[in-house]
């Protein structure tokens, strides 16, 4: 069972779920959550992960809400650098040196932006459905720049914000087993907040209007996100993602270079995380072994 508990890292009150073997020393691996989910979405990964059957495969697992998101608090900025302060000082604080990085979504920008800007903490890097130089079509991504808008998404949320987030769970869920209502339920919930819908609306943000004075501008868009460069990375996809097409985790390999490979998983859409955790966790535990 995990553990779930609070940690405060620089500027960010993280809500931390942590499982974690009973012996073995290798790597900790640090999970991070897209959106609209929580680091809830690694429930069924995460405990695999940790107490791998293999000698000396168990591993410390941590899956934080990232900041302003779910249990999380932060008020920002929402810009990659910044965030990958946040996720960084969280590491430290859990006297952690160097990890495997594992991130879905907006997770998975993140995980980018910590291998190329924090290059000393990340030993290997997975990314699930998430873009790197190349970005989505604009027409399969019109939620992007809808979001960032000055004050409509506040008012579309204020009045309808659970239904949106169900909405977006929906259209994007491809496998042929639902959501269920639990975990949509709570999902809807966790964005249901003014606060966290505020830090919701600032990735966004970030990313089309990037905030002066950053490192880098932006955080979604592919040019904003440094150069990576890792021994070993695995990139992980959903083959029916309506907003992400195989195309784009196709580019992401390519940019990776050549210690990347790819996995397609046929019957998943964008929330591949939830959508075929038997996989995932499978090839997880292969790439990290």
């Amino acid at each position: 069972m995990d553990d779930v508990r609070t940690v405060v890292a620089a500027d960010t009150v993280f809500l931390l779920r942590t499982w974690r073997g009973s012996s073995g020393d290798r790597t900790p691996v640090l999970l991070l959550h897209g959106a609209p989910e929580t680091s809830s979405c690694w429930r069924d990964v995460a405990p695999r992960l940790a107490c791998a059957a293999d000698p000396g495969g168990e591993r410390r697992v941590l899956a934080p809400d990232l900041p302003g998101l779910g249990g999380s608090t932060y008020s920002g900025p929402y810009d990659v650098p910044s965030l990958v302060t946040q996720v960084a000082a969280l590491l430290e604080a859990e006297g952690l040196a160097r990890v495997d990085v594992v991130g879905h979504d907006w997770g998975g920008v993140i995980a980018l932006g910590l291998a190329g800007l924090r290059p000393d903490l990340v030993r290997r890097l997975a990314i699930a459905n998430a873009p790197y130089r190349q970005g989505p079509p604009p027409y399969r991504a019109v939620h992007i720049p809808l979001l960032a808008l000055p004050m409509l998404p506040e008012a579309a949320f204020w009045m309808a914000g659970r239904r949106i987030v169900e909405l977006m769970l929906r259209l994007a869920w491809k496998a042929p087993q639902p959501l269920d209502d639990e975990r949509r339920a709570e999902y809807a919930a966790a964005y249901s907040g003014r606060d966290r819908r505020r830090a919701f609306f600032g990735y966004y943000r970030a990313a089309v209007r990037p905030r002066p004075g950053a490192r880098k501008p932006g955080s979604a868009l592919p040019r904003s996100l440094p150069d990576v460069h890792v021994e070993r990375a695995l990139v992980l996809w959903g083959a029916l993602d309506p907003v992400l097409p195989i195309s784009v985790g196709e580019a992401v390999v390519r940019d990776l270079g050549p210690g990347a490979r790819m996995a397609t998983i046929p019957s998943a859409g964008h929330f591949v995380v939830e959508e075929a955790p038997d996989v995932v966790a499978a090839a997880l535990l292969e790439f990290l072994a």
